[in-house]
């Protein structure tokens, strides 16, 4: 007797190469390691699918859909945030294959998810003035991407937690994040056009950088925009204006390139750490310090802060494992930092809220792209301290 093909074969596939693009990466993985993992033939999926690009557009648009789909469906803000709060905490790193792998898709395809990530924060946005009508437009989507980013942060770790608990505590995050007091300022005027950057090699006030600072400087770029398999030297040579071979007289390989970029932004996290602890001050005054620190790097250094998020798994097994050493010391730091502020709170919950912030500005500054928000630092700051001091344990909610 035939086999008869499950009704939602589609869905299954979509699944399945999503988890494995967030595990292995997408470059690492083959329409056949999709197919196998399903225990179907490649054939039988590319009934489905073209080629792998599909796949992996189909399962970004999957992962968005199923975002707008829960806010679409919530009857209120508080629904839709309990929504988001169960999906972070499942089985499924639904937020994670937005925003860590849409980069690898073409050109057009990544306009058409800028449009649809547009289209569910936007969705969310009436939910959240019907319970702040004092927010104006412009804020309110601040704050929408503010909380999407702090529930997406749970694909940025592996801490356990029970799942009631960790469910309880995401939503409370969201509920922080949500109501944060925000103080009343003028919405920016948007500027008529976005400033030109400078030409490639050219640094500001017309300074011309060295040859090999221009290439790492692109090649950081590039690798954060496209991901670092995608990028080739000829690409880095082309962006910094020069042939591929002169690539290779300041860099041997483009490991090199990526191990000098993971260095640069190991040290400028470190530095600014150190100067943050060096003044004195009262518990929330040095966990204040942290957030405005990490807040002025993901500003000044975004693409650097996108390789040390999402570009570990490339280095070379020392260089990442010294990564890994170097991150975990800094999420002690700020662990450290909150405990002090939050003493009731376990290690294991002080971590998921240290990732919830950073996972919060993170995506908040990724999805604002060109927006017009001159006073973006100290609305982060404003909506980073809501959450991390306002998660307190009492009677088991924040």
């Amino acid at each position: 007797m035939a086999t008869r093909r499950p009704p939602n074969r589609k869905a299954q596939i979509r699944a399945t190469a999503a988890e494995l693009f967030l595990q292995h990466g997408y470059h690492n993985v083959s329409v056949t390691d999709v197919a196998d993992e399903l225990g179907i033939t490649a054939s039988a999926l590319y009934h489905h699918y073209r080629n792998k690009q599909d796949l992996l557009l189909n399962a970004v648009l999957d992962s968005l859909d199923t975002v707008d789909a829960l806010i679409r469906d919530a009857d209120d803000l508080d629904a839709a945030l309990r929504a988001l709060a169960a999906l972070v905490t499942g089985p499924r790193s639904v937020l994670a294959v937005w925003e860590r792998e849409a980069r690898n898709l073409e050109t057009a395809q990544r306009a058409a998810i800028r449009e649809r990530e547009v289209a569910a924060v936007s969705r969310f946005v009436p939910l959240l003035r019907a319970e702040r009508p004092e927010l104006s437009e412009h804020t309110a989507h601040l704050v929408a991407r503010a909380v999407l980013g702090a529930l997406g942060s749970r694909r940025r770790h592996r801490i356990s937690l029970p799942r009631r608990r960790h469910e309880q505590l995401m939503l409370d995050l969201g509920r922080l994040v949500a109501f944060a007091p925000l103080p009343t300022r003028p919405a920016p005027e948007a500027p008529t056009s976005v400033p030109a950057g400078p030409p490639p090699g050219v640094a500001g006030g017309g300074l011309r950088r060295g040859r090999r600072e221009q290439l790492l400087t692109e090649a950081i770029r590039l690798f954060d925009e496209r991901s670092y398999q995608s990028v080739t030297m000829t690409d880095i040579g082309e962006a910094a204006g020069i042939v591929a071979s002169g690539v290779y007289r300041y860099f041997p390989s483009k490991t090199d390139l990526l191990v000098a970029a993971v260095n640069r932004g190991s040290e400028q996290l470190r530095a600014a750490t150190e100067t943050a602890l060096a003044q004195t001050g009262d518990s929330r005054e040095v966990l204040t310090r942290l957030l405005r620190a990490h807040i002025a790097i993901s500003l000044e250094q975004t693409h650097l802060i996108g390789i040390l998020a999402n570009e570990r798994d490339q280095l070379p097994d020392k260089e990442r494992n010294t990564l890994r050493r170097l991150q975990s010391d800094y999420l002690n730091v700020w662990v450290q930092a909150l405990g002090n502020v939050l003493p009731e709170r376990e290690t294991p919950e002080l971590k998921v809220i240290v990732h919830a912030a950073h996972g919060m500005i993170y995506f908040t500054i990724r999805v604002s792209g060109t927006d017009p928000w001159p006073d973006l630092p100290q609305r982060l700051s404003d909506l980073g301290l809501a959450m991390l001091t306002g998660a307190r344990n009492t009677s088991g909610t924040c």
